[in-house]
């Protein structure tokens, strides 16, 4: 089962540098919501389910959201 849990943190790490290298925001945004799924993923190998009950709630929605919205708000493409 860690086993598991590890290869779902190591995907999260990749998934993580493509976050922070990437220039389309909303693009960001969504690899956001994929590590936060890996994340919830990891949580659910480790049996931790009242963590995962927050977690869902504040991370992969509320958050999620709420950038999305922002970047509604703003230009969709980072200026370097």
């Amino acid at each position: 089962m860690f086993e598991l849990a590890a290869v779902f943190l190591l995907c999260a790490v990749a998934l993580s540098y493509l976050i922070v290298t990437e220039t389309d925001l909303l693009k960001a945004v969504a690899y956001s919501g994929v590590f936060g799924g890996l994340i919830l993923l990891t949580l659910y190998v480790l049996m931790a389910p009242d963590v995962i009950l927050a977690y869902v709630a504040i991370s992969v929605g509320l958050s999620t959201g709420l950038m999305v919205f922002v970047v509604s708000k703003t230009t969709r493409h980072e200026v370097v």
